[in-house]
């Protein structure tokens, strides 16, 4: 009799146990988008508690139902960071002034030399301009688009400019994967320099780190260009439920560079496309090597705060690596004058960036098969993304339906920033096509006959 009983209470307790190790993956990766989004959102965007829950956490954690409820209750907010715990797994995001938020670890204090960093209004008047009837449309929508801003600029002067409460122009706002072009970018700048090479090789790289298991898991002839490229070969999935490769890059992993490679290679490098996350963040890494010990944050300040007059907050992991694939903060403007840098350096009028790099970041791949997709950017080659939109136009596209679109030949950037709801359409095609029919009438194709005019002006 008292083995039964001993029997009777011991296999459910060893099922439950198994449940929550089951579980555990799922709770790691709530806890951590928890704390990661409520730390970032309330101290460096700095919107309201309500909003992020409603309109950021809640959403994203849908699959959860009534765990929602124990999710919020386990929430902890303090000057130092933010913490969540549920069913006894807790993640916490670490903040430090003006570097931002960190999962899993603190992050450094910011170099001296940027203690001046600063926020500063791109020239031109605000408001709607000519475009109210096109931004009211924008604002407006089904519910869950959740329009944050909505700003124009057209020949280098901002025409059109426009937020929804509590957000202002002071506001900075997560890129999400817009981050990946501008990874494209810090590189692309490094390349010009001679500091750096697309033909780095992966695998040295990780050695340099101390990782030989990752150098060995990973195609001796994978180069930071396939990475760029998203053509690396790794077999890294960009899904994202619990227990996929991109949730444990993002909140489960103190170093989101090492999650792809520990996935080994799928195929040869150079032969297919596969959008990835962590092919990003692995370039992230040799980037960083490139800048031979100096503070990443030091030298974006540098090399592109400084000269563009904007204010960054570009969030490392806790192994101090930019995370490429997700984590800078910048106001509307700010994310504009990223834009005209583009637009800038395509046309050959940058300073900070080349024409030849611009040029090639936005050409085609074979590797991608509808030719949407360049060296950090999306592409609209024969129309694949916008039918009824200049092909030469390219974009920085990111979760949440944050836009930066550059029309070069249109000498138009858009940005448009919001927390769209999985599934909701954000309006930005609507939106492009009001502003081209607006500013740019009887632009909205570019003929073949006349890219090949201008092909490398």
């Amino acid at each position: 009799m008292a083995r039964k009983l001993l029997i009777a209470m011991v296999v459910p307790a060893v099922v439950l146990a198994l449940g929550w190790v089951a579980a555990r993956p799922a709770l790691q990766v709530a806890t951590g988008y928890t704390a990661k989004q409520l730390c970032s959102g309330l101290k460096v965007s700095r919107l309201p508690e309500e909003l992020l829950w409603q309109q950021d956490v809640l959403p994203r954690m849908a699959m959860m139902g009534p765990l929602r409820e124990l999710l919020r209750a386990g929430v902890r907010v303090s000057d130092s960071g933010v913490s969540s715990r549920l069913l006894g797994v807790e993640s916490r995001a670490y903040f430090e002034s003006g570097a931002g938020c960190t999962l899993h670890g603190e992050p450094q204090p910011l170099p001296g030399e940027m203690s001046g960093n600063r926020l500063v209004a791109v020239t031109g008047p605000a408001g709607d301009g000519e475009l109210g009837p096109v931004l009211d449309q924008a604002f407006a929508g089904p519910v869950g688009r959740n329009t944050l801003a909505v700003l124009v600029m057209h020949r280098g002067v901002l025409v059109a400019e426009r937020y929804r409460s509590p957000v202002t122009m002071m506001t900075r706002l997560q890129g999400w994967s817009m981050n990946k072009s501008l990874m494209a970018t810090w590189i692309g700048m490094q390349v010009d320099r001679a500091a750096l090479s697309l033909e780095a090789g992966v695998a040295a790289a990780l050695s340099r780190q101390g990782r030989d298991d990752l150098a060995a898991a990973v195609d001796a002839n994978l180069n930071l260009g396939h990475l760029l490229h998203m053509e690396s070969g790794l077999d890294f999935e960009e899904t994202y439920a619990p227990g996929d490769d991109a949730t444990r890059m993002l909140y489960r992993s103190p170093a989101a560079w090492a999650t792809a490679p520990a996935t080994g290679q799928a195929y040869a490098p150079g032969q297919q496309f596969s959008y990835s996350s962590g092919d990003t963040n692995l370039a992230a890494l040799i980037w960083l090597q490139s800048l031979k010990g100096d503070d990443y944050r030091a030298w974006l300040y540098r090399e592109m705060s400084q000269p563009l007059e904007l204010f960054m907050v570009a969030e490392a992991d806790a192994s101090g690596v930019q995370v490429a694939s997700s984590y800078t903060y910048m106001s509307g403007r700010d994310w504009l004058r990223i834009g005209q840098l583009w637009l800038n350096a395509w046309h050959g009028r940058s300073a900070l960036l080349s024409q030849a790099w611009q040029r090639a970041a936005v050409t085609p791949r074979s590797s991608s098969a509808d030719g949407g997709y360049g060296r950090g950017f999306w592409l609209n080659t024969d129309g694949v993304s916008f039918s009824d939109l200049p092909p030469s136009l390219f974009y920085a596209s990111g979760n949440s339906g944050q836009a930066v679109v550059v029309l070069p030949r249109q000498e138009l950037v858009v940005v448009r920033l919001g927390l769209t709801a999985n599934g909701v359409d954000s309006g930005l095609e609507d939106l492009l096509e009001g502003v081209v029919a607006t500013i740019a009438p009887g632009a909205t194709t570019d003929t073949a006959a006349m890219e090949k005019a201008h092909a490398i002006e």
